[in-house]
């Protein structure tokens, strides 16, 4: 078994609301990004956004948030970064592009995938990440633009439990039901069967 960088030592996540936490990051400002990433601005370590229409943080800024023009700009100050774009290819990209998290993401950073991605992206990416001892989870959500903007979401993760408690307070800001759902993939798969068993009944 391979060690990542300092893994034993290094702190997971932005740290405790309460003992000065870093800031949290947010990456994708569509329909539902933008209302819970809204509920970030909560977040006292401060929230810093990203966009491809730089139109879509304006509200944000205004608001005390930070913009960045792009995701290594995120992750050069935010320890929890979500990310919630359109499919596998962008979360890609967004990971482990040119400009991706991982260009400059500090060891014990934390990737919220909120897009619904196979598991096996999830996986794979997750795998990239933990060779620079950054943390990627699957955390797809379920509750449609309501429930975002009423900070009511479910959030089902897939990934290490100390990395789930880790990201949990940050987590509660929009999400009404936080669930442990099991290792990297666990959260995907879980989200196909809620809405399986939705359809069907």
């Amino acid at each position: 078994m391979t060690d990542t960088p300092d893994s034993a030592a290094t702190p997971i996540g932005p740290g405790s609301p309460d003992a000065d936490p870093a800031p949290v990051g947010f990456i994708g400002l569509g329909n539902m990004g933008a209302p819970i990433a809204r509920q970030l601005l909560a977040w006292p370590g401060g929230l810093v956004v990203c966009d491809i229409r730089a139109e879509a943080t304006e509200p944000f800024v205004a608001e005390g948030a930070t913009a960045a023009s792009s995701a290594d700009e995120v992750a050069r100050t935010a320890r929890l970064i979500s990310v919630t774009v359109l499919d596998d290819a962008q979360v890609r990209d967004v990971v482990d592009g040119p400009q991706g998290i991982l260009r400059t993401a500090a060891p014990g950073t934390v990737i919220a995938v909120h897009s619904t991605i196979s598991d096996s992206t999830a996986v794979e990416l997750a795998e990239v990440c933990a060779a620079s001892g950054v943390h990627l989870i699957d955390a797809p959500v379920s509750g449609g633009a309501q429930g975002a903007q009423q900070g009511e979401l479910a959030v089902m993760v897939g990934g290490p439990r100390e990395v789930y408690d880790a990201c949990k307070p940050v987590f509660t800001l929009w999400a009404g039901m936080p669930v442990h759902a099991g290792e990297v993939g666990a959260g995907t798969r879980m989200k196909l069967a809620r809405n399986l068993l939705h359809f069907i009944s």
